[in-house]
């Protein structure tokens, strides 16, 4: 199963990340046969630029492929039907493919130290909101939350998920 990278660019790009794993963690908990979960890269805020195309620094080791130039040509034709989201698409990379194994995400936590692309936008959601729908939809859906990890260096979480990781240092999360 292929999805968007849980990065902080696009609280639509964030929801599908959860909603895979989540899918993923409710066929597991049926005893159903589990796809692998892979991931692309859209966009993130990476200090005060925004990164396209390229995961956050951390997590599985990345594959790039190269297009052929045929392959390029179709991506270009599909993605030009996109009409209004030119502008976006125009600043990605199109000659190359990047996706790895997608980890088991703490959706409790941001996906980086700093504000979220997302919230410099005025889009009406913040990280926290954001997170705290993920928490809802984790209890609601009765899955497990992941174990709890120290926040990363530079980073910064709500208030409850920082006590409650505070509590629990056992597990580091790439």
């Amino acid at each position: 199963m292929l999805t968007h990278a849980y990065e902080g660019g696009h609280p639509d790009h964030d929801a599908a990340a959860f909603a895979v794993r989540a899918a993923l963690a409710l066929l597991a908990a049926r005893g159903a046969p589990v796809p692998a979960a892979a991931e692309f890269p859209s966009y993130h805020a990476r200090g005060p630029a925004m990164v396209f195309g390229r995961f956050l620094p951390g997590g599985p080791r990345a594959r790039a492929a190269r297009l052929s130039p045929e392959e390029h040509a179709l991506k270009r034709q599909m993605l030009d039907c996109f009409a209004t989201q030119r502008a976006v698409i125009a600043r990605f990379p199109t000659h190359t493919e990047r996706f790895r194994p997608a980890p088991d995400y703490d959706f409790r936590r941001p996906p980086h130290p700093g504000r979220l692309l997302y919230e410099r936008f005025g889009w009406g959601m913040t990280g926290k909101e954001w997170r705290a729908l993920a928490r809802a939809a984790t209890r609601t859906l009765g899955l497990a939350a992941p174990a709890p990890r120290p926040p990363a260096r530079g980073e910064t979480g709500d208030a409850t998920t920082a006590a409650h990781a505070a509590r629990s240092r056992p597990h580091a999360h790439a």
